[in-house]
């Protein structure tokens, strides 16, 4: 077991007051979201919930928490070795989840929390690594052990491969030198657990290859690797939001297109450009996993990847089981469904309501954006929230905000958000320029290392 938490805040009533308690994941872009769910957990059981916020790093003052623990092993070596404490890195969900399982004190905290009120809620980005041996916690996503094996993306390809729908040609490989004896450059390269982009890329040379290598995680070296011809004459890369209601019955939510930076993921923008034919066989392709994911047990939100090409031909990408960057704004564009409501239901077994694609859609477009730096080692050198992140859902308007302390060094990860909404082309255009525009004033690259 590790002793994984590096800084805390908790309420010193918290075993005794009324309250009952729930870990969360959903920090910085996604924290509006603690309060729907508190109202739904609220509505479902009756009392007061609160959440306690499991984080990579502390946020700034402008988004203040009374309760967090944050759980970041990797950090500290970070700051050991520049011996600086002014840090933030910002780890992948997956790994935070994984130290928030094999930690003494998340345990120990557990089981006094469930002799108080019972049982536990864990609400997480992901449920994949969730590894709790604790009958009274309840994860709400789709089961942790069946999401961390379809985390792989080795298993998507052959998923992808058992159900035959449209896909790029791919090779698995076993280590680096297999790669280097068999491959061609270019070609692009994934490790098996990534999302957003990253130890992924396209690989000219074998110094890239090497390169690659290098960067990765524990959790990937040793792992197999995902290569793929290149698609070179990329049109449109739709992304795909649904959820797997019981068996056979799968609803798709939205589908947009994502904002990508190279081949790392930034946001998405709604309405997809996708025509009518493309998006009915995004919607057969997603129904056509879905359904096949619920005779594994799968219930909960999952997503897809898309590319379109210039000759209108389909490829399925990749394969998301669980919550997406667009979640936020999936649930606030949802007027009709409630849909953390629905989430709660499946994890608790429950069957949900009927509704379908029409119930989700909305006559305005909107678009969202990770505020991340071009470089690692960025200072944050301002902070600010300029809105409310639901406001764009309301009307015409725009949330933009920066989560963490100035004069810290981001050495990776994203530090802000934005969202706008109104006509598709203004969408379109700002989404990017004001992005570009909140890096460029707010932070620096850091040249002290």
């Amino acid at each position: 077991m590790m002793n994984s938490v590096i800084e805390s805040s908790l309420n010193e009533n918290i075993f005794l007051d009324n309250s009952k308690y729930f870990f969360t994941f959903l920090a910085d872009r996604f924290e509006h979201l603690n309060d729907i769910w508190i109202k739904a957990l609220e509505k479902r059981f009756g009392g007061k919930f609160n959440p306690i916020y499991i984080l990579s790093a502390k946020q700034n003052k402008l988004f203040p928490k009374e309760n967090y623990l944050v759980i970041n092993e990797k950090l500290v070596e970070i700051k050991k070795k520049l011996s600086k404490n002014n840090v933030i890195y910002l780890q992948d969900y997956e790994d935070l989840n994984k130290e928030f399982s094999e930690s003494n004190e998340i345990k120990e905290l557990i089981e006094k929390l469930v002799k108080k009120q019972g049982s536990v809620f864990i609400l997480g980005f992901t449920s994949a690594f969730l590894n709790i041996k604790n009958p009274n916690i309840i994860v709400l996503g789709p089961n942790p052990e069946l999401t961390t094996k379809l985390d792989d993306k080795i298993e998507h390809i052959k998923l992808f491969n058992a159900l035959d729908v449209p896909r790029n040609k791919t090779r698995v490989y076993s280590s680096i030198k297999d790669i280097k004896i068999n491959e061609k450059y270019p070609f692009y390269i994934s490790a098996a657990y990534t999302s957003g982009g990253h130890e992924s890329g396209t690989i000219y040379t074998e110094e890239d290859l090497d390169a690659f290598h290098s960067k990765l995680r524990q959790i990937n070296k040793s792992k197999p690797f995902l290569v793929a011809d290149l698609i070179t004459n990329i049109k449109l890369s739709p992304n795909v939001n649904a959820i797997v209601c019981e068996k056979n019955d799968t609803r798709v939510i939205c589908i947009t297109d994502q904002i990508l930076r190279g081949n790392h993921y930034l946001g998405n923008i709604y309405p997809s450009a996708a025509d009518d034919n493309k998006k009915d066989e995004i919607i057969n392709v997603t129904k056509k996993i879905g359904n096949y994911l619920s005779n594994l047990g799968f219930r909960g939100l999952f997503g897809l990847d898309f590319i379109i090409d210039s000759n209108e031909k389909l490829y399925t990408i990749d394969l998301n089981p669980r919550k997406q960057g667009g979640y936020l704004c999936n649930v606030l564009m949802s007027k009709k469904v409630n849909i953390p409501e629905m989430e709660l239901k499946l994890a608790l077994g429950e069957k949900v309501p009927n509704f379908d694609y029409s119930d989700f859609q909305v006559n305005y477009a909107w678009a969202h954006s990770k505020i991340k730096p071009y470089f690692q080692n960025t200072r944050i050198t301002n902070c600010f929230k300029e809105g409310e992140c639901f406001t764009p859902f309301e009307k015409k308007a725009e949330y933009k905000a920066i989560f963490y302390p100035i004069k810290h060094l981001l050495i990776d990860g994203n530090a802000g958000y934005i969202i706008i909404s109104g006509d598709y082309d203004e969408v379109k255009e700002k989404i990017i320029k004001e992005a570009e525009i909140i890096v460029s004033k707010n932070f620096e690259l850091y040249e002290g290392l």
